[in-house]
């Protein structure tokens, strides 16, 4: 990391001793890196996430190209806006890290450096390649809270449609699709999950990854790239994918469907969406939220809720079924399950 940022985040921390402790990743594609420092005038690490796109762009799979570069860089923008105007309204059921700030280089407007909470520090200190019966549930709980919470909540600074491979942002990847009915039926799979009555806020990137666990069943979520409105099951679908094995989702993905449809009417039940008002702490920041959730005690939106999404639950699958289908064709997600809940989109 360069000398400049560091000296930035020392004066930023009011603490010349502040020094990198490691980096704990390079981003993807080197478009910067995640690492720990420590202050010793605070006694305490931070995390910081510098972004630096490098002068020549080399992507792991080959996808470079400029609408490329610039939805990264746009990522990077939004995921700074999510930390500072919506973090604040995740409670200890859907934790993320705390904002500390955004440093921004008014030379170099496509470099940034965000400074974070170090989970590890909080107690967050696990991650997993695979995840257990229990572990599984402790992440839908978050998934169920985190929609909860910003259940039809207008977001202006984050992107329009949460997740990664949304339609209209990758359209090199469609385009190199195999022609048939899923490439046929793409745009009509995008409109059908679009057009959804209930939208809340989308982590983006939920996989099993991007959540760090504790030793007493808490859980934290991190990587707010692709954070956006659109239908909760999304997530969900995409988190299930992340971390089951093909006969694990025959065995039990409709289990954790309804595991997780319970934990959200939970939630509306106790009324845990984020109002305006008030609750609206990062009004004077320039963010603009606006609810449209229906008032917590009329049962009936919520079984209506639960339809929608039920519904679209197939589509979502399809929908992600496309974007491998263009990026990695070979990709180990792409199994028999996924090719069944695909059938169902297109043929339902």
């Amino acid at each position: 990391m360069d000398t400049l940022v560091l000296q930035q985040i020392q004066r930023y921390c009011d603490d010349p001793q502040l020094y990198k402790v490691q980096t704990l990743q390079k981003l993807w594609s080197n478009y910067g890196e995640i690492a720990r420092y420590y202050s010793p005038k605070c006694d305490k690490n931070i995390i910081v996430k510098h972004i630096k796109p490098p002068s020549k762009v080399n992507h792991p799979r080959g996808w470079h190209s400029d609408v490329g570069h610039q939805r990264k860089v746009d990522s990077y923008r939004i995921e700074a806006d999510f930390y500072q105007y919506y973090a604040v309204f995740c409670y200890d059921d859907c934790y993320v890290p705390d904002y500390i700030a955004l440093i921004k280089d008014t030379v170099h407007t496509e470099q940034q450096t965000l400074l974070m909470e170090d989970l590890t520090s909080s107690g967050f200190c696990l991650t997993f390649h695979t995840a257990s019966d229990e572990q599984v549930k402790i992440v839908l709980h978050w998934l169920a809270h985190f929609h909860g919470r910003f259940l039809q909540m207008t977001t202006p600074e984050l992107w329009p449609v949460g997740s990664y491979w949304y339609l209209t942002t990758r359209q090199a990847e469609y385009n190199a699709m195999p022609a048939g009915l899923l490439k046929d039926s793409a745009q009509q799979i995008d409109k059908a999950l679009g057009s959804a009555r209930f939208k809340t806020l989308l982590h983006g990137d939920a996989k099993l990854a991007n959540f760090c666990f504790s030793d007493d069943g808490r859980v934290a979520a991190v990587d707010f790239q692709y954070v956006g409105r659109g239908a909760g099951i999304k997530d969900v679908m995409y988190f299930l994918g992340s971390c089951l094995a093909e006969q694990q989702l025959w065995a039990k993905h409709d289990e954790y469907i309804d595991y997780y449809f319970a934990q959200l009417k939970n939630v509306l039940l106790q009324g845990n969406v984020t109002k305006t008002g008030e609750d609206n702490v990062n009004a004077d920041n320039g963010s603009k939220h606006a609810i449209e959730a229906p008032e917590p005690d009329n049962t009936v939106w919520i079984d209506e809720l639960e339809q929608e999404w039920r519904t679209l639950l197939p589509l979502a699958w399809a929908d992600f079924n496309r974007f491998l289908q263009g990026w990695s064709p070979g990709h180990v997600k792409i199994n028999d399950f996924m090719q069944a809940q695909t059938t169902l989109a297109l043929t339902g």
